[in-house]
Formats: structure tokens, C-alpha cells, sequence
């Protein structure tokens, strides 16, 4: 079953939220900047360029079925940021900012990860560091390679059993880290998922 990430975030107050034709903004948090907000969720990929981007990035079956229902997202004002695909050639229009699209899979994946790239595929990011979450091919565990000075480790620092366990926890502890309104309550380094070996 898919995560819903608009219920995973549904505590925070609804301040101006607003729905583009491109996604879901939810708890303006105009002390960051004036359009900004706390979570932007994506609304579902094209079909086609879903597709397309599966057989092209061999993108697992469980990762493909999230991006069906929510084509990436930029969650607690950039803390964590999941990637999705765009149409080939898709321009930016920066003077509309309730148009971007999510941050690329396909360049967000270029020359990463560090260590085996037919295993591994990049499929989100924490803000603080650049840390990098990858889903494995084979066993669809998710895995955080984190940054060390200025390249990612090639052991990851930390293991979740499936992207749902993964979502769900991560959010859960996230949302702990900001009030209601969407105020950051701890140091910016806290956003980064605590570190543990790999069973």
C-alpha cells in the first residue's frame, strides 16, 4: 500500500494552503520566505513520462506506484525532499512559483550513487547535508548515504526494511521537530535521520 503523504502531514494548520495545477501547498511559513510553505506535495506523475522514466532508471515497482499517487515532494520547508520524474525537455517557469516540479530523479541520480548504481537508485534528499536516500533494486530497502566534507560515504549510515517504514517514520519524527504552525523548534543538523549500522 502507498504512503499518502498529504495525511502524513495533516496536523500542521492550514495557513493559505493552496493547490496549483502541479501540487498541494500546505502551512504557509511566510518568516521563511514569502511564498513559502511547509510541505509541497506533488500531485501524480504524467502517465507517459512515469513510464518512460520506470524502463529508462529501472525504477522498482513499489517506488513507480508512490510516484502514481504523489510525484515527489519538499516537505518541512526543505528538510527532506523525495524526488520525481519530469517530461523530457519539461521547461521551468520561475515566475511562477506554484509551477515548479519536483526535484529530477533522473539528474538527482547522475553520477550518484557512490557506490554500485545498477543496485542503487537516489530517491530523495535531506536538505541540511545533501544526504542522499537510496531504494535497493533487489531487496527495496531504503537506504541514507550520508555527507562527509564534501562527497557521500559509500557505506550507508543508516537502513529502513521498505520505502512505507521509511516515509512513515522519517515524517513521524520530522513532524516532532516543528510546532503547529510550522516553526522549526530544534538546530537545522536535527532534521538528519539519527544514525545506526545496517543489519
Amino acid at each position: 500500500m502507498t504512503v499518502n503523504l498529504r495525511d502524513l502531514v495533516s496536523q500542521f494548520r492550514e495557513a493559505n494552503d493552496r493547490e496549483s495545477k502541479n501540487a498541494y501547498f500546505r502551512t504557509h511559513v511566510p518568516w521563511v520566505a514569502p511564498l513559502a510553505y511547509l510541505n509541497i506535495i506533488h500531485k501524480p506523475a504524467p502517465v507517459d513520462a512515469l513510464h518512460e522514466a520506470v524502463s529508462r532508471l529501472a525504477i522498482p515497482l513499489v517506488f513507480a506506484q508512490f510516484l502514481a499517487v504523489q510525484n515527489g515532494a519538499i516537505l518541512f520547508s526543505g528538510a527532506l525532499s523525495i524526488y520525481g520524474v519530469l517530461r523530457p525537455g519539461q521547461l521551468l517557469n520561475r515566475l511562477d512559483p506554484f509551477s515548479l516540479p519536483p526535484f529530477d530523479i533522473d539528474d538527482e541520480n547522475l553520477n550518484w550513487p557512490p557506490c554500485d548504481q545498477k543496485r542503487f537508485l537516489a530517491i530523495a534528499g535531506y536538505g541540511f547535508d545533501g544526504s542522499r536516500v537510496c531504494i535497493d533494486r533487489r531487496s527495496l530497502d531504503i537506504h541514507l548515504f550520508q555527507r562527509e566534507e564534501k562527497e557521500l560515504k559509500r557505506t550507508p549510515a543508516a537502513k529502513w526494511d521498505d520505502l512505507d517504514g521509511w516515509l512513515t517514520s522519517e515524517i513521524a519524527r520530522l513532524s516532532c521537530l516543528f510546532d503547529h504552525e510550522g516553526h522549526r523548534l530544534t538546530t537545522e543538523a536535527q532534521t538528519l535521520p539519527e544514525t545506526r549500522k545496517p543489519s
